[in-house]
């Protein structure tokens, strides 16, 4: 339990990261070490406080004195080894989950199943289960989505139209009122909802907090509205402020109430072992689980430790802090979804609804909001996913929501409402237009599909996990823990894939704008070493034709798929680069660049077309190639790789060779009549079949084509090296 307790501090807090990190990080409001070191405070303070908040684990979702010990232990069991192979499978794909959510649901499908193996005849299984406790925690936490998405949205946009995009001139007159109602919010915030289980708070004090809220907020607010007009007259920018404490109060309350979700059934399932020993007799039944629990400070503070060194060092949380702020960016951005049937139609009517609204809106109102909304484009703006605003916005509306469900007694997900508060602030902020809101739209339905499946996987896995443990005992770890491993070394590997090609190209892009022209010559560079690897798949998927054997051209569809991604990361870097110190001939030359990128697109799709009809021959049994249609595929090929060789020569000669050109060009015509003449001439002799004809002569098209497009390449790549030269 020991092992998985820190498994799952490991696996859960990779994935929650996101939930206080998000906001900054995308902000660029500090140096993401600062952010972390912040959040890492946070943590701790968190995590130290969070002691009397064990108890959802130990009876919050069914009745412990209806179980006997040995069977909690086999809940137990089940519960952390679902919850540590769910997370860390959402974790590879970046994709942010509610632990609480696989918490609740592990507990309930575990419970479920020991209760329907061990009730006593006529009894029904769900009378284990604290039923109204949990519909009240599932309902609420997935009534959160809809409300955190609209909050974000109503919230993001006054505030937009009071602040505009250029928050350098309205700041002066707003930002001290909306830094001390923020900054009130999130002080409120970490007394009653990060500190409200917490030993350094007294329950008395708590009450009179929460009866004298109004008043007290009043005091909290003017006070703190002197102090941040101080800051605004000496040209502070408060948002900074509200993003860094945001940040740090997020941390705080993720670390108080969700410590439970990764620790809460470890700790309670010692509570059972110990409980065995002093008994005797593991058939006892669990009343004493029922009473409260004391927490060990010593087990809060090596948590508080494990959950900063993974907040601090792990990828997968980069991963999933990466997918949302991909989906919440302003920049362009390689999306990271793409669309489906349902986004497209969520999109077109949106866009439907949007359109009636603007034709039937007074002239001035909509006047007035579209000079509300038009933005100001700067070199340190390019830097941000958003800008400090909707930052600030992000944390204070997730803080409010929060806290509104801690005062009301309304369970919410941490996971749900930051994300949807992001989403909701960036449709606000039109940060989702038309070229990317099918795939945004279709990012976030993912991501909510996930949550969903969450709760179907969670009970499911857990109940048949519980079931083995039931059927097998211990022994059942025999065949468990070996399928765990490999699953969990499988995701690493599978993480470490992505990852791999996710930073093959962005990496060295990070300073794209501090040096525009190093950016150019960086994509130059990669895409001619691609070009190369589209020449190796090409050679290996013939190959596969002519021989028959689909072995050959094994891996080429994954070779593909990351020569189609690296396109789009050439067309992001492309658009994103700063061309405002380019002569009026470097810009043409840049230009010249972007083409040369579109002939590499239509190699690909070219690539891909031939690899499907080679398959497509090889998987329907067609009569293999003929030693005259071997030799003809093998002209094709040297023809090919003769212009490969030449756009290699260019690039290093700087000379281009129109002899050379015009010969291949020439070569192209006579080769391409004459392989067609000679397959009508086998047809009309019976050396060759119809059936098998047509896919070889679709392949042989195709390769014209794929030829005419790397001479089209070789044109573009020409036009580009005077820009190449200046590079030293």
């Amino acid at each position: 339990m020991v092992f998985l307790a820190v498994f799952d501090l490991i696996v859960g807090v990779a994935n929650d990261a996101v939930n206080f990190t998000n906001s900054a990080i995308g902000s660029k409001v500090a140096s993401k070490k600062f952010i972390l070191i912040i959040a890492a405070v946070g943590v701790l303070l968190g995590a130290l406080s969070s002691s009397g908040m064990m108890e959802v684990a130990r009876k919050g979702i069914f009745r412990p004195e209806l179980f006997t010990l040995e069977a909690l232990v086999y809940i137990f069991l089940a519960v952390m080894i679902t919850d540590v192979l769910l997370l860390d499978f959402y974790n590879t794909f970046g994709l942010p989950t509610s632990t609480t959510v696989s918490l609740v649901f592990e507990l309930f499908g575990a419970s479920l199943m020991i209760a329907f193996l061990t009730k006593p005849e006529g009894v029904d299984a769900f009378s284990y289960i604290n039923s109204e406790s949990a519909i009240k925690i599932i309902s609420g936490i997935f009534m959160s989505v809809i409300i955190a998405f609209v909050i974000g949205m109503i919230i993001q946009t006054i505030l937009r139209i009071i602040f505009t995009f250029q928050i350098e001139k309205t700041l002066k007159h707003f930002g001290s009122t909306f830094a001390a109602l923020s900054s009130s919010i999130l002080i409120f915030f970490i007394i009653i909802s990060a500190l409200k289980g917490s030993n350094y708070i007294s329950k008395d004090l708590l009450v009179f907090i929460e009866s004298n809220l109004l008043l007290l907020f009043s005091f909290v607010f003017l006070t703190l509205l002197v102090l941040f007009q101080i800051l605004v007259y000496y040209q502070i920018n408060v948002l900074k402020i509200i993003i860094i404490f945001g940040t740090f109060a997020l941390a705080m309350a993720f670390a108080s109430n969700d410590l439970v979700n990764f620790v809460g059934v470890p700790l309670a399932s010692i509570s059972v072992v110990q409980l065995i020993l002093e008994s005797g007799d593991p058939l006892a039944l669990g009343t004493a689980l029922g009473g409260k629990v004391q927490t060990p400070q010593i087990f809060l503070f090596l948590s508080a430790i494990i959950m900063i060194v993974t907040l601090v060092f792990s990828k997968k949380a980069a991963s999933v802090t990466k997918t949302e702020i991909s989906l919440a960016s302003e920049k362009t951005e390689i999306e990271l979804f793409t669309s489906n049937q349902l986004s497209r139609r969520i999109v077109k009517i949106f866009l439907d609804i949007w359109g009636f609204f603007k034709d039937y809106s007074p002239a001035f109102i909509s006047s007035f909001i579209r000079s509300r909304y038009t933005k100001v484009s700067t070199k340190y703006h390019q830097h941000e996913s958003f800008d400090l605003l909707r930052a600030s916005v992000n944390v204070t509306a997730s803080s409010l929501l929060i806290l509104t469900g801690t005062l009301y007694k309304l369970p919410l997900s941490t996971t749900f409402v930051t994300f949807m508060v992001a989403m909701g602030t960036s449709l606000a902020d039109r940060a989702w237009v038309r070229y990317n809101a099918v795939n945004r739209v279709s990012g976030v339905l993912t991501v909510i599909g996930g949550w969903f499946l969450t709760a179907m996987i969670t009970t499911i896995l857990s109940g048949s996990i519980a079931l083995c443990f039931y059927t097998f005992g211990f022994y059942a770890f025999i065949f468990l823990l070996p399928i765990s491993f490999f699953l969990f070394i499988s995701f690493n590997k599978i993480h470490k894939l992505r990852s791999d090609l996710s930073n093959e190209f962005s990496l060295p892009m990070e300073d794209i704008n501090s040096n525009p022209k190093s950016a150019i010559y960086y994509i130059f560079d990669h895409l001619m070493d691609n070009i190369q690897d589209t020449s190796n798949i090409l050679n290996s998927i013939l190959k596969a034709l002519s021989t028959g054997k689909k072995s050959h051209q094994k891996g080429t569809g994954k070779r593909l798929d990351r020569l189609s991604f690296l396109y789009g990361s050439y067309m992001v870097g492309i658009a994103e680069v700063d061309n405002s110190e380019f002569t009026q001939r470097e810009i043409t030359h840049s230009y010249n660049l972007e083409s040369s990128i579109h002939s590499f697109r239509k190699l690909i799709n070219n690539t891909l077309s031939i690899r499907k009809n080679v398959l497509y021959k090889i998987d329907f049994q067609f009569s293999a190639l003929n030693d005259e249609e071997k030799e003809d595929l093998k002209e094709i090929k040297v023809y090919i790789q003769s212009i490969f060789d030449e756009i290699q020569s260019l690039v290093k000669k700087k000379r281009r060779s129109d002899a050379k050109m015009k010969a291949y060009r020439k070569e192209f015509t006579v080769l391409k009549f004459k392989i067609h003449r000679k397959q009508i001439k086998r047809l009309k002799s019976k050396t060759a079949q119809m059936a098998g004809l047509v896919p070889f002569l679709t392949i042989v098209e195709e390769l014209f084509d794929f030829s005419h497009h790397l001479i089209e390449l070789y044109n573009n790549v020409e036009r580009v090296l005077p820009l190449m030269e200046r590079k030293n």
